[in-house]
């Protein structure tokens, strides 16, 4: 078992202000820069990448960086309040007072997230988030579903648990990547802004982090073996829909606003829609999804679990250790 930050040490650095996100000025975004290192969008991992001309790279890029924003939005807004709600009341949760406190405390702040990335989107794109909050993560019905069995479920089979501390996770690697690196590979300088928001949303997720580990230990290692069995295999299947790209998912969205954006790309729409939806056979770009230099933490909770001995013929970036 893992050693977490103890519950009061987690409250006591919640109530320091410094080590809490503040919301940095957003009206002034460099639309000449990337949002994100290249790497971190789909289109990176197909032939056709190189192939583009840097304008459609740059505002590909730019797209991506609202569609990844949304995605922290959507485990925000559909999973976190939804999985963390009822866990308060799990039996071995409900008896530590500074435990709970903690969760709701997550709460709140995961609520601030979504807003401060609601308000950072739209100084991005204002004529796509004007009268709407999120365009690229309109779940389709059976993701929406699974989102909120995963809630219903969460006080008997949490196994949203060791997806919710990969996304945070993930989160993290990208806000300290676009700290550690501020050159991307072909684009030029990021956009120091979009950074910005990123590394002071980091300063909440590290904390979140070790409540997700706690949680993990109290209310999944602890339970019996059946049912660890099962959450296990609800977890892998959980996998399967959100590694691989499929033609109402949020990649194919961004490209068809590219289009929309720039028409001059129109005749290689269907091409790069296809190159996307390849990507569910392509092991980098799988690799990139869910990895041990991206999810140190994550990747140490895996490998303590035994029901995860096959998990990499889920994950195709795990390398049990």
């Amino acid at each position: 078992m893992a050693s977490w930050l103890d519950p009061e040490d987690i409250e006591r650095l919640a109530n320091d202000p410094v080590r809490r996100m503040r919301m940095p000025a957003v009206d002034r975004i460099d639309f000449s820069k990337p949002f994100l290192p290249e790497e971190y969008t789909q289109l990176y991992y197909t032939p056709i990448y190189r192939s583009l001309h840097r304008q459609h790279r740059l505002r590909y890029n730019q797209l991506f960086g609202v569609r990844i924003n949304e995605y922290i939005m959507m485990l925000e807004k559909d999973l976190v309040e939804r999985l963390l709600s009822p866990l308060r009341r799990h039996r071995n949760v409900a008896g530590n007072p500074t435990l709970v406190r903690c969760l709701s405390t997550m709460i709140e702040e995961e609520n601030h997230h979504y807003r401060c990335f609601v308000a950072l989107n739209r100084a991005c794109f204002p004529e796509i988030y004007r009268t709407r909050e999120r365009y690229f993560s309109d779940l389709p019905w059976p993701t929406r579903a699974l989102l909120a069995t995963a809630g219903l479920l969460a006080g008997r089979f949490a196994f949203a648990l060791w997806y919710l501390m990969a996304m945070e996770e993930s989160s993290t690697a990208l806000a300290r990547d676009l700290s550690r690196n501020p050159m991307t590979e072909t684009l030029g300088p990021l956009e120091p802004t979009f950074a910005a928001v990123h590394a002071e949303h980091l300063k909440d997720e590290v904390r979140h982090l070790q409540i997700d580990g706690t949680l993990i230990d109290l209310c999944l290692d602890r339970s019996s073996r059946a049912r660890r069995v099962l959450n296990a295999t609800l977890f892998k299947a959980m996998l399967t829909a959100v590694t691989r790209p499929t033609r109402a998912g949020s990649g194919v969205k961004v490209i068809r606003e590219l289009v929309r954006q720039m028409p001059e790309l129109s005749w290689r729409e269907n091409e790069m829609i296809d190159a996307v939806l390849a990507l569910k056979d392509d092991r980098d770009y799988q690799t990139s999804l869910f990895n041990r230099q991206a999810m140190p933490l994550t990747f140490g909770v895996f490998d303590r679990t035994h029901e995860f001995q096959d998990l990499a013929n889920a994950m195709v970036g795990y390398d049990r250790r």
